[in-house]
């Protein structure tokens, strides 16, 4: 990857040769590896690099521009003479808005030493860490061990340069029994510091799910006291995220700043600058970010979208983080009385639009609680929720670690998610399957 003072002396190069009216460069560079293994071996171990550097060049009204991955100084002038060539070629264009100048953004370090020189032999020695775990308890494990590296700069003649250096990794793994009776799931993600990966805790976590959800019984469906581990947590809550975009639909109509939504249990912000999460403090249009609450106690305080838009200086999913307290998992379950422990929702899809229901199932282990102690596993079940109602029925939270939104593990859709109590979680069916 390339440093910063790499890409500003390509950008400072570009800009001295260009002598146009003014000239834009889009500078990208990136790694993305992985290792991924299972049956008691590594399976796979990915690499692949990429870079590219786009000029645009403006010419009064025209704008031209051109690509290269090469960045030596003969490629540079060629590009640059493309890029001015199409612009002089091209039509004038009206309202051509003025480029950003400097700006000054919140400084996170999120390329630590650690992350960049993650190399397959660090990952291939977690790999044995987790597969011996896995044998000595009894399980079989299959992970996924992703890196990515890359640099992206959008720097001008104006003087703007915004650069940004990321390189994170996660950990991400199913126990199974090897008769397929049991299955556990553990994992964390988005990482900017190795040293928070701890592949001894994660395959002990999902190797005991896998043995202990043997020989699940089967309760009858209805609504039930539920206790989401933080990646249940994360998938449910990316259901309700496009709310503050905008995007509520029918239930945001009349919505403004100042209305109570949901529990009081439920706030969420955007915090840019999150020293764990070390995400992106900059806009798509490269201007600064700014640290958003989006609920504060359930009550609704900003909006980036639609009418009553507060146009804060950030969008929901940058640097997440939904509030909770110092509470494990294990400290919730004492504190609860009846219900079910969930680690992992699958397949989840919407039912209804206008309410926000949704289906999915549980699955990787779910297990019955009964006065504040896990007594045994429990058969998988379907349920069909709206997190419109979920959301306002939190009865407890937990202490917020890094997990991932998506249903992959691609991209940086990492939050601070906690684990929560939900009371009469909709449990519509039983689900046979581990």
């Amino acid at each position: 990857m390339y440093s910063r003072e790499q890409v500003k002396t390509i950008t400072d190069k570009i800009f001295n040769m260009s002598g146009t009216d003014s000239t834009e460069v889009n500078f990208s560079s990136s790694e993305r590896s992985g290792t991924r293994f299972a049956n008691s071996s590594i399976s796979a171990n990915l690499v692949q690099y990429d870079q590219q550097l786009t000029l645009t060049a403006h010419i009064g009204a025209k704008t031209g521009s051109a690509n290269t991955r090469d960045f030596t100084d003969e490629s540079l002038k060629r590009t640059m003479a493309e890029a001015q060539e199409a612009a002089r070629a091209a039509a004038d264009r009206q309202n051509v808005p003025e480029l950003l100048g400097p700006q000054t953004y919140i400084e996170v370090d999120a390329a630590l030493p650690s992350a960049k020189n993650f190399d397959p032999a660090a990952r291939a020695k977690m790999v044995r860490t987790s597969i011996d775990i896995s044998k000595k308890m009894g399980t079989v494990g299959s992970g996924y061990i992703p890196k990515m590296h890359r640099t992206d700069c959008q720097a001008n003649s104006k003087g703007l340069f915004a650069f940004e250096e990321v390189a994170e990794a996660s950990f991400i793994l199913t126990c199974r029994m090897p008769d397929g009776s049991g299955s556990g799931w553990a994992g964390t993600t988005g990482i900017k510091d190795i040293s928070m990966i701890d592949p001894v805790e994660i395959t002990e976590v999902a190797s005991k799910k896998a043995v202990d959800s043997q020989n699940a019984r089967a309760l009858e469906p209805g609504r039930y006291t539920v206790i989401l581990e933080p990646r249940a947590n994360a998938r449910f809550l990316s259901l309700v995220t496009g709310v503050f975009g905008g995007g509520g639909g029918a239930f945001m109509e009349g919505k403004k700043p100042g209305d109570k939504l949901f529990s009081d249990l439920f706030t969420l912000k955007s915090d840019i600058g999150n020293k764990v999460l070390r995400q992106t403090t900059m806009l798509n249009d490269n201007t600064p970010a700014a640290p958003v609450t989006w609920l504060d106690k359930g009550v609704l305080r900003n909006l980036s979208g639609g009418p009553n838009s507060t146009d804060p200086k950030a969008t929901v999913n940058m640097s997440l983080l939904m509030e909770g307290s110092d509470l494990s998992t294990a400290d919730m379950i004492k504190q609860t009385q009846r219900g079910l422990l969930v680690t992992f929702f699958w397949y989840i899809r919407g039912v209804d639009n206008a309410t926000m229901l949704s289906t999915g199932m549980t699955r990787d282990g779910l297990f019955l609680i009964e006065n504040g102690e896990i007594t045994r596993p429990v058969q998988n079940f379907r349920w069909n929720m709206s997190p419109l109602v979920g959301y306002n029925n939190v009865s407890l939270v937990g202490k917020p670690v890094p997990m991932h939104m998506g249903e992959s593990y691609d991209g940086g859709n990492t939050g601070l998610i906690p684990p929560v109590r939900i009371e009469d979680f909709y449990m519509t069916s039983l689900s046979p399957a581990v």
